[in-house]
């Protein structure tokens, strides 16, 4: 007889957690119905443009130097200093909010012991985030000027 309350039980079990689990995947269901209602802000800065607002902020320079080149998703980034004419060339690549640079002909600065760049923007105005390993950041702040 007690094989019998023990296989009982186990239906029971199994009948109720299939209930509860087909309850759960319809509330999934509403979820994703509402998120797709949700409208996410559009973009104003385009991809180039992140790259070279990033090079401007982590470089120092005057963004109206800067030229961007996009290579299939890999952004190539130069400009030539204005006091000195030295031309400077770098490579972006751009994975959600996070940027990630190098010298155009060096390693992608990307190991635990490089700055950590990211992006946010707001309305017409775009932040690029430097983290260091230490966790002080830099943040510059630039405009869309169209």
């Amino acid at each position: 007889m007690s094989r019998l309350k023990i296989f009982i039980s186990i239906l029971i079990l199994t009948i109720t957690f299939s209930i509860c689990g087909n309850k759960e995947n319809e509330e999934n269901t509403n979820s994703k119905t509402e998120l797709e209602k949700v409208e996410f802000p559009k973009k104003v800065f385009t991809e180039s443009e992140i790259a070279k607002y990033t090079v401007s902020a982590i470089m120092n320079q005057s963004p109206e130097i800067i030229k961007v080149k996009d290579n299939g998703g890999i952004y190539t980034v130069s400009y030539t200093r204005k006091d000195d004419g030295k031309k400077f060339d770098y490579k972006i690549k751009i994975s959600g909010n996070k940027v990630t640079w190098g010298n155009i002909d060096g390693r992608w600065r990307d190991t635990k012991f490089d700055e950590k760049i990211k992006y946010s923007e707001k309305d017409n105005k775009l932040k690029i985030i430097q983290t260091f390993e230490n966790g002080s950041e830099i943040v510059k702040e630039f405009k869309k000027t169209e």
